[in-house]
């Protein structure tokens, strides 16, 4: 049991048969919440035989294909049973991840059944497999319209070098065309195992009976060794290209900055708190109580509602986007630019008190509800921490933690970015 002294709640760590599993028990919560995380995304694309050492290369794509294909069953889609005991569960695929988030009011331990069905038990027909293949090209050819997306990917393709970063997550239309039900069978088979797994709990349950479930469920699942095991991923270091533009069929300019991390590759406690360093960081410089935003939402370069930056920090890589839709593009830039470098230690320690409160708020305001509880304790889990170093890390973030990301990542050396330009509304 890990007791953190300032929620006064347990959050209980256990691990069923290489399975990690933590949980924090809510008495008289209404909502029950889980989420089973799978330690394989877009970027995880290479396999290497465990006794030749050769090296497989799987096509981009398989593991958003995987999961989609991980809710046909016998019956039907498995959805349909869960939302008739009156759950939700939704899927989706990240770079390093696939998620699968259950909530529920009753029935929980049948829904957990349910959830570890769907992602454990695949099964693989020809015909389904092509069913799929035009499913997912549909959604590729959606989401070459999408102004946001095309930048993210663009941006993130000038940062990296091309990286597997820079890979559409779904692939594209070759890459799934060479997907079939041997590599579907083989990739299931190295990732989605106990030992690469992950299950995070919070509601009103029993935790020593849900765990003995749990565990009862997994016996249920178990399989032989593939001959097949994981490539460990690299850290991937920016190598940021300048200024790119595309031209698209839209109605309004859209800017998207990137700043990568140089110092990417550290986990744990170090790796949150880098992560809220650059968010502490960019709400001082950009976000809506700065000067910047004041003064550039007065003047139109920037569109409040769509304006904004995000970081993405994990063990093997971290970077940061900001933008939004403008007609002035060279000079959003140069004015992102200017604020970032005008901040010293004098703004920072002035405004820092504002922003640390500000986080923790929205901190204590996703403590409150099951299904962002489970989605922290995830969070944390991937991170390589315990859910209260995050608690722990909004309490003892400093000044010169802040002002060291502004002169490493934040820095114009570490920045790239993309501009999509309209060419005229499509017909």
């Amino acid at each position: 049991m890990i007791a953190d002294a300032l929620l006064g709640e347990a959050v209980y760590r256990s691990r069923l048969g290489g399975l990690e599993v933590w949980a924090v028990p809510r008495p008289g919560s209404r909502q029950k919440a889980a989420v089973l995380y799978i330690d394989y995304g877009s970027v995880d694309l290479h396999l290497h035989a465990r006794g030749s050492g050769q090296v497989q290369t799987t096509p981009a794509g398989t593991a958003h294909f995987l999961e989609h294909r991980l809710f046909a069953k016998p019956d039907g889609d498995i959805t349909e049973q869960i939302n008739r005991r009156g759950g939700d569960v939704n899927a989706s695929t990240s770079f390093t991840s696939t998620i699968f988030s259950l909530t529920c009011i009753e029935h929980f331990a049948a829904h957990l059944e349910l959830l570890f069905e769907l992602a454990l038990d695949l099964r693989v027909v020809p015909a389904g497999v092509a069913q799929e293949r035009e499913i997912i090209d549909h959604e590729l050819q959606i989401s070459c319209d999408d102004p946001e997306w095309v930048g993210f990917l663009r941006g993130l393709g000038a940062l990296y070098r091309d990286d597997l970063l820079a890979w559409d997550m779904a692939g594209t239309q070759e890459s799934i065309g060479q997907i079939d039900a041997a590599t579907l069978t083989r990739c299931h088979e190295v990732f989605y195992r106990p030992e690469c797994m992950g299950l995070y709990l919070c509601g009103d349950f029993d935790v020593e009976a849900t765990c003995a479930a749990v565990e009862a469920t997994l016996l249920k699942y178990s399989r032989p060794r593939s001959a097949w095991d994981r490539v460990k991923r690299p850290v991937v270091l920016p190598a940021p290209q300048p200024l790119g533009a595309l031209a698209l069929p839209v109605s309004r300019p859209y800017t998207l900055l990137f700043f990568g991390d140089d110092k990417a590759g550290c986990s744990g406690r170090d790796l949150l708190l880098r992560e809220l360093a650059l968010e502490l960081a960019l709400d001082i410089a950009l976000g809506p109580a700065s000067d910047f935003f004041a003064a550039h939402y007065e003047d139109g370069l920037i569109d409040g509602d769509a304006f904004g930056a995000e970081v993405y920090a994990e063990p093997t890589f971290c970077f940061c986007t900001v933008g939004g839709y403008t007609e002035q593009s060279e000079r959003l830039c140069g004015e992102i630019e200017a604020a970032l470098a005008s901040l010293d230690e004098r703004i920072v320690a002035a405004d820092l008190g504002r922003a640390k409160r500000k986080a923790y708020g929205l901190l204590l305001r996703a403590w409150e509800q099951a299904e962002d509880v489970a989605d922290l304790l995830c969070s944390a889990a991937a991170s390589g921490a315990a859910p209260s170093v995050y608690f722990d890390v909004h309490e003892q973030i400093a000044v010169g933690d802040v002002l060291e990301v502004l002169a490493s990542c934040l820095s114009p050396a570490h920045l790239s970015a993309m501009q999509i330009v309209p060419t005229g509304r499509a017909e």
